[in-house]
């Protein structure tokens, strides 16, 4: 033990001379800054050095010192630092210091800059999180500021990541990170992305030790991937750890959700046999599982609402399912057990499931490393022939249904036997359906009347469905957003149906668009699309770094009739378009039923996945070209 000690006092004593050593060495004059790193940059990080000495499985120190040069007021957002601290993690130093464009030292901040307030996001009630963050004005730009910052928890579940470049925009000339074991627990890491970056790192007795110099600005391309996708990451997992003062030790996910449901999940469903009865008289006379599942899920969405409460450990464990009854509000992980708790009333298995929500990407629980993953908490249903999947902090959303916040990625299911990981349900492009129906007519001045229905269903339907609890004057801007390609559009009528048990969406809607033929002496033009039009503002990138990403794909469909006036023909025969592609196919048809209507059909897939560099010109090209036939026009002359 007196070895252990002197070991870790001789490493404090090197980082600390190391440190004061480094801080007097650097010069921050903006000048000196290699122009490879502030070529199309808002800011440059200077140096970023991350020092985490893990002492006890409830003893986490972590000092964090970086200076960051903004060049310009766009890059005013990477000066500020927001720290987080609780009840059981004390923010030790604090301290920052300005200095201008030449390096000469401005000022250091002090503790009247430093604001103290609560880290409320706008849907909680209570949390027991604040944020410290130092608030400025700079004189002029660039200018640098520098931080040092020193945190002590004993909540060591979460430990900070190594991803060296944070955001896009910003050059970097250093980023260093060193990990300490100072206890005789054992830690587990993984490294990521490493291919390509000429990473150096060591490793010494209890000690790991990484760093990055001079890494250009990362170019935010549309449909690009995440940072932490692209750049190298490195994550440290401790096998022994305390949580709000609860001991707990995994290695692997079984383990992680054995202890997550000993200590946090069990014997929170505490319905009151009175309400045990009510839901029993609900589905009493129901014989489909799955029917009483979507029964008894209305009835959760019907009485609750969605509010977050965190304090203390609440934002890892739920609050009783009797809590939620009786105040009728809750955050995912109460609301979700609640919903659970309504299952076992009626002897429906049912469990929590921790995902990564985000609607922009599928964020995946990393299901070869086991670590505190995820935001967010639904629940799973397995039943013999499938699974079904309820969001429960959405009142409007449909039954058995996961939009993009939460779909097609790996999530962790917590039983009493422990985690186990499964994926959620995927929209495939021929699910993620719009197909539009429709009659009009166009009219000897061009006008075009005419009446649709349009039906929304996998992802698509969450594109749209909130426009069903929306007040009447924003449905209007809704819908001429929807249909804004129609010239002097006028909105006759319309209504939604939300079918929630199916997870369709439909709108029903009476249109008239003023001039929507063109005429010329005694010809007019028209397009075959009148709606729905897919449009291209998409650019060729000859000198782009990364792959490309289709979020989700889709398949469009219109099957329109439309009548064209008394006297007027075709001028010639239309022919099929078809269009194939490795992104998409493409077919529109037209079709004379009589001599005064015509039929057109449109068919319109777009395939998701990831693609390499090299194919974003090409991806480009199969846009435009979608939007050119859907253009297309046709030629109307008078007999």
């Amino acid at each position: 033990m007196l070895k252990l000690n002197r070991m870790k006092t001789l490493t404090t004593i090197l980082m600390v001379f190391t440190l004061s050593f480094f801080v007097k060495a650097q010069n921050f004059n903006a000048d000196l800054i290699p122009e490879e790193l502030t070529k199309d940059a808002y800011a440059v990080v200077r140096f970023d050095k991350l020092n985490i000495n893990y002492e006890n499985y409830n003893k986490v120190t972590v000092t964090n010192e970086f200076a960051v040069t903004v060049l310009k007021e766009a890059g005013l957002k990477y000066a500020y630092h927001f720290e987080s601290y609780d009840k059981k993690s004390k923010i030790d130093k604090f301290e920052a210091t300005l200095y201008d464009a030449s390096g000469k030292k401005i000022r250091e901040l002090k503790s009247k800059d430093l604001k103290d307030v609560s880290a409320a996001d706008g849907f909680s009630m209570y949390l027991d999180d604040r944020v410290k963050y130092y608030e400025f004005t700079p004189a002029s730009y660039p200018f640098t500021i520098h931080y040092y910052i020193k945190t002590i928890s004993s909540n060591t579940l979460f430990l900070p990541k190594w991803i060296p470049v944070g955001d896009y925009d910003v050059g970097v000339e250093s980023s260093s990170f060193a990990f300490t074991n100072s206890s005789s627990y054992q830690i587990r890491k993984k490294e990521k992305n490493f291919d390509h970056w000429n990473v150096e790192r060591s490793e010494i007795s209890n000690s790991w030790n990484y760093s990055l110099k001079n890494i250009p600005p990362v170019k935010d391309e549309i449909l690009s991937p995440y940072l932490n996708e692209i750049m190298p990451v490195v994550i440290f997992a401790p096998t022994e750890f305390e949580l709000e003062g609860r001991k707990g030790r995994f290695e692997n996910w079984k383990d992680f959700g054995k202890w997550y449901y000993d200590n946090l999940l069990q014997d929170k469903q505490d319905l009151s046999e009175q309400e045990k009865q009510t839901i029993r008289q609900l589905v009493e006379d129901v014989s489909d599982p799955v029917e009483k599942v979507r029964i008894l899920y209305q009835y959760m969405q019907n009485k609750t609402r969605y509010i977050n409460i965190s304090i203390g450990i609440g934002g890892w464990e739920p609050y009783p399912a009797s809590y939620v009854s009786n105040k009728s509000y809750g955050d995912c992980k109460a609301l979700s057990n609640y919903m659970m708790s309504i299952l076992q009333a009626v002897g429906i298995d049912a469990f929590h499931t921790i995902i990564s929500g985000n609607p922009y990407k599928k964020v995946d629980i990393d299901k070869d490393f086991a670590y505190m993953q995820g935001n967010h908490m639904i629940i799973n249903v397995p039943t013999e022939t499938d699974t079904i999947w309820l969001e429960c902090t959405n009142q409007q959303t449909a039954f058995n249904y996961l939009g993009k916040f939460t779909d097609d990625r790996f999530a962790l299911s917590v039983t009493p036997e422990g985690g186990k990981i499964v994926r959620t349900q995927n929209y495939p492009p021929d699910v993620n359906k719009e197909l539009i129906l429709g009659k009009g007519e166009i009219l000897p001045n061009g006008n075009l009347k005419t009446n649709l229905i349009i039906k929304d269903s996998g992802l698509q339907y969450d594109l749209t469905y909130r426009t069903g609890f929306e007040s009447s004057q924003e449905q209007k801007r809704t819908l001429n957003d929807w249909f804004s390609v129609l010239p002097n559009l006028s909105i006759k009528n319309y209504e939604f149906e939300n079918d929630r048990k199916n997870a369709v969406f439909i709108t029903k809607a009476e249109l008239e668009s003023g001039q929507f033929a063109k005429i010329f002496g005694n010809n007019m033009t028209l397009n075959l699309i009148p709606f729905s039009r897919s449009e291209s503002g998409l650019k060729k990138d000859n000198s782009r770094k990364y792959p490309f990403e289709i979020r989700f794909g889709y398949t469009d469909e219109v099957e329109y009739e439309l009548k064209i006036p008394k006297g007027y023909v075709m001028n010639q025969a239309f022919e099929p378009l078809i269009y194939v592609s490795e992104f998409g196919n493409y077919l529109l048809t037209l079709e004379v039923l009589n001599p005064e209507t015509l039929k057109i059909n449109r068919k319109l897939l777009v395939k998701d996945g990831v693609y390499p560099k090299e194919k974003f010109n090409d991806y480009v090209e199969f846009r435009r070209k979608i939007s050119s036939l859907d253009n297309s026009k046709i030629l109307l002359e008078k007999l």
